[in-house]
Formats: C-alpha cells, sequence, structure tokens
C-alpha cells in the first residue's frame, strides 16, 4: 500500500517589516511623480501640413471665418516660424481646419478675395470665430462678372439664381445662369439642374460656392467666395 504523500507547505505570509518597506517605496514613487513639474501646454507640432496657395484646395466643409484679436499677427508656419506676412486687428481671416493649436489662415480684404500671399498658419489664441450669418437672402457677388442672388419664399422654400461672364483661352466670351430651387443639407445648400450641382457654404458673412464644373463651359465656374451686398 503506497503511503500518502506529505501536504505541499503553505506559502508563509511575507512578515510585517517586508509589507511596510513595500509600501513605503510605492508612497515614495507616488510622491515623486506627483511632485515632479508639468511641461507648459504648447500647441503641437504636425509635420506635413501646409497651407496651399490656393485656399480652393482646401474641402469647403472645414473652412471658417475668423477675426483677429491680437494686437499685430504674424503668419507662420505649421512650426511656428514666422513669416513674412502680417495682419493688424481686427482683420478678416478665412481658415482651414485646426492642427495642432493652429490653422492655415488666408486675409481676406473687403470685398476682396482670399489672398494667396498673406496667408500661413495663426494660433487659435489670437482670433475669434466669426459665426455663420443668418442673412442669406439678397445678392452676393464673387467679382464684377459673377453674382448670385437667394430669395426666400412665403412658403420657407428658397431659389437660387445667378449669373457669369468669362473670357475664354480662345477670345470667347461664355455665360452661364443658375435657377432653381435650393435645398439646405446639414451645413450647406445644394442646387441641381440636370447636370450641374452647386453647393453654397455659409462661412461667417462670406458664401464659399463650388460647383461640379458642368454649370458653365470646361474650365469655368461658379465657385469662390462671395461678400454680401444687399
Amino acid at each position: 500500500m503506497t503511503a500518502p504523500r506529505p501536504a505541499a507547505p503553505l506559502d508563509r505570509p511575507q512578515s510585517r517589516s517586508v509589507r511596510a518597506a513595500g509600501l513605503a517605496a510605492l508612497l515614495l514613487t507616488g510622491a515623486a511623480h506627483a511632485a515632479s513639474p508639468q511641461a507648459p501646454t504648447t500647441p503641437a507640432t504636425v509635420t506635413g501640413a501646409t497651407c496651399p496657395a490656393d485656399w480652393r484646395d482646401l474641402d469647403p466643409a472645414d473652412l471658417r471665418a475668423a477675426q483677429i484679436t491680437a494686437t499685430r499677427l504674424t503668419f507662420t508656419d505649421v512650426r511656428g516660424t514666422d513669416s513674412r506676412a502680417t495682419a493688424q486687428r481686427g482683420a478678416l481671416l478665412l481658415q482651414g481646419p485646426a492642427t495642432g493649436g493652429r490653422r492655415c489662415s488666408y486675409f481676406v480684404p473687403p470685398s476682396g478675395m482670399p489672398d494667396r500671399v498673406t496667408r500661413g498658419f495663426v494660433l487659435d489664441t489670437q482670433v475669434r470665430a466669426v459665426p455663420p450669418t443668418t442673412e442669406l437672402g439678397g445678392t452676393w457677388v464673387r467679382d464684377a462678372n459673377t453674382g448670385l442672388t437667394l430669395t426666400r419664399a412665403d412658403s420657407g422654400h428658397w431659389t437660387l439664381t445667378g449669373s457669369l461672364t468669362a473670357a475664354l483661352p480662345d477670345g470667347s466670351v461664355s455665360s452661364a445662369n443658375l435657377n432653381g430651387p435650393l435645398r439646405h443639407d446639414a451645413n450647406r445648400w445644394t442646387y441641381r439642374d440636370g447636370r450641374c450641382e452647386a453647393q453654397l457654404h455659409v462661412v461667417g458673412n462670406w458664401l464659399v460656392a463650388a460647383d461640379n464644373g458642368r454649370c458653365a463651359a470646361p474650365d469655368v465656374t461658379f465657385g469662390g467666395l462671395y461678400h454680401h451686398v444687399r
């Protein structure tokens, strides 16, 4: 008959001195971590981000309007290195999406187009966002040859009319017109007529238009930034 195996010895509990030493080490580690100084918060640097010369390369849905609140603003690259471009307090900017606390920004002169030269990244702390206008009715102009008119009927429905005249490379002149209903989709207005489709985004006190390239002659578009004139 086989003798029963002896039971395995039970683990001996740690002595009070060992437990106390471990607890003290844990407390010292936590205190040292809490006492370590926190690095100052600075805008993150995002490599590879650019500010294109043509603002129309940005997604219209990502654009916003802003007004400079700093006394004098210097545009930078995404790393914060100053450029030669500057703007004064009160000036209006067209801005792209946030990139590490900065936004690609374009100076917009009164009744003008976003500047390809006066552009660069701007800290969010140097500007205030301009909310989208609710005054949509009336005439909007991109330039002397291109305009849009938005009309609201008593029923609440909106209609878009527009006209465009452009010189073509061969010396001829192209003209185009828009005339039809507008439909509101989320944060944009959509116009469709046959093959032509155009979208309007309210950005601050501006309208930003983009079309599918089928609303006028090839390489002629209603796209651009429009100012409200009446």
